[in-house]
């Protein structure tokens, strides 16, 4: 990838899966694509005492995590900033114990709430540390539990928000918030001043008008090409969407055209992120 588009930032393996596998959990792994959780960790709320922290350096799949960051880190971060991605301490109970499970802990049992999300802010503080360790330049953190339109405004303003404050207050490095998969701009004023939070990764429908308008001047913003959509494209569309987005950043300064959601398929064509490419150069030339 970095003969073929020369990307200015590099990211690390978009696996999250893997973090959930080394608390207990099942996975249906794919050639072409990261696995993905078929079975949680334990059989619910009533089995929590069946969870236990996984070790960053003995666990096989977080050791890769770590392992790529460090690679990646050596070859080319003198040149171009390391971001690694992890699962957001609130969004990993869901796939601990699934996500009806955590809902209703969320909504109805403090105790186990309160439980999971202590167990999971560790685990994350630690991945996190270990990242930056092995040579990251900042986290990416998709967050999903979030958005006052899954859960209740009251939930997320009196528990969610403080609860992610406490845990990103103990990571050591810069932080960019990511959408999760959802529209942004709508809670963007919720997040805007959680601590170590540098930037935001925008969903393809969010609008950097907007996301500017609610954070102020300082944070940056990334987005906000869909990579899961790009094989649907043609080069010629990918190059006009691209310069669409690019359009849309010229005045913004501290913002980074940068593909949004999940990553992109392995079945995209070259010739299609070659035009994505050409036409983010194009736009810097005028």
């Amino acid at each position: 990838m970095v003969e073929l588009a020369d990307p200015d930032i590099l990211f690390t393996p978009f696996a999250l899966p893997l973090e959930a596998r080394a608390f207990g959990c099942t996975l249906k792994q794919f050639d072409t694509a990261p696995p993905n959780v078929i079975r949680p960790a334990c059989k619910g709320l009533s089995d929590l005492a069946a969870l236990h922290a996984p070790s960053v350096t003995d666990d096989p799949g977080l050791r890769y995590l770590v392992e790529a960051t460090r690679l990646l880190a050596h070859e080319f971060g003198g040149d171009k900033p390391i971001a690694a991605l992890l699962t957001a301490p609130m969004d990993l109970p869901a796939l601990l114990v699934s996500i009806g499970e955590w809902i209703e802990a969320l909504l109805f049992d403090a105790d186990k709430r309160d439980e999971l999300f202590r167990l999971a802010s560790d685990h994350f503080v630690a991945l996190a540390t270990s990242f930056f360790e092995a040579g990251a330049s900042f986290v990416v953190i998709p967050v999903m539990f979030a958005n006052p339109q899954l859960l209740t405004p009251k939930l997320v303003g009196e528990y969610v928000i403080p609860a992610l404050a406490r845990a990103f207050s103990r990571v050591p490095g810069p932080i960019v918030f990511h959408h999760g998969g959802n529209p942004l701009v709508s809670h963007l004023g919720l997040v805007r001043d959680l601590p170590n939070v540098v930037g935001f990764a925008l969903d393809h429908r969010d609008s950097f008008a907007q996301a500017r308008a609610a954070v102020g001047e300082g944070p940056v913003l990334l987005g906000n090409l869909s990579g899961p959509h790009l094989p649907g494209l043609s080069p010629a569309e990918a190059y006009v969407r691209t310069r669409k987005i690019m359009s849309a950043l010229a005045c913004d300064p501290r913002s980074i055209f940068c593909t949004s959601s999940a990553d992109i398929p392995w079945s995209t064509p070259p010739e299609t992120i070659k035009a994505v490419v050409a036409a983010v150069l194009d736009a810097g030339q005028e």
